[in-house]
């Protein structure tokens, strides 16, 4: 029965053939395994990535973006992001262990930070440090950040654009009294005229007799 198991199983749930499948995607980006690719290819990435773990591919790019935002990962300085921390994050926010609901994210992270070096002593600094940097000075810049700013803009010329809009509707001729166009017939149809019946020649009234059946006793 266990050779079935597989037909019964709920995909859904992270399991390992995520990992498989997040290891397989991300070599086509980081072909030479330096374990980083740059920022812009991460959305296309994890939409490629199935859920749970990644995005699909009908998540929107906004959608994406605000994801990868509460993700926060660090960036790097040569503007590229490291396989562990991306790994780790998309983990986290999924399963939502301290992601700084009720807290900052800064203490959120110290929380977490405890908790790994209490679980897992052997962690090394360099290791903790990639997956949960501590924010240093507010200069440092991490992809929350980035797709944080890329977002306000996005909404920024979206606000511009409704508003040049509206503006152009304003001064349409209907705006300044004209009357307005509106769809479907809005007075009553009139009467048709009456359409006399007309023969093209002149008829008998015995004509019908021509046509009379012969009766038989």
């Amino acid at each position: 029965m266990d050779n079935f198991d597989y037909l019964t199983r709920d995909w859904s749930i992270l399991g390992p053939h995520h990992l498989e499948e997040f290891v397989r995607l991300w070599s086509e980006y980081d072909p030479d395994g330096k374990g980083k690719i740059k920022h812009l290819d991460i959305v296309t990435l994890l939409r490629k990535i199935s859920p749970p773990l990644g995005f699909g591919n009908f998540c929107p790019h906004r959608l994406a973006c605000k994801r990868l935002v509460s993700m926060n990962m660090h960036l790097m300085p040569d503007g590229s992001v490291g396989f562990n921390a991306t790994l780790f994050a998309l983990v986290r926010t999924n399963l939502k262990i301290y992601t700084g609901d009720e807290a900052s994210l800064d203490e959120a992270n110290a929380k977490l930070r405890s908790v790994i070096k209490k679980m897992w002593k052997h962690t090394s600094k360099e290791l903790l440090d990639s997956i949960i940097p501590m924010t240093k000075e507010e200069d440092d810049v991490t992809v929350g950040k980035f797709y944080a700013t890329y977002l306000i803009q996005d909404y920024f010329r979206r606000f511009k654009k409704r508003q040049i809009r509206e503006i152009k509707m304003a001064n349409l001729p209907h705006e300044r009294g004209a009357p307005k166009l509106k769809a479907g017939r809005r007075e009553p149809p009139e009467k048709e005229p009456y359409l006399k019946r007309t023969y093209s020649g002149q008829f008998s009234t015995d004509w019908i007799k021509e046509f009379e059946e012969p009766q038989h006793r």
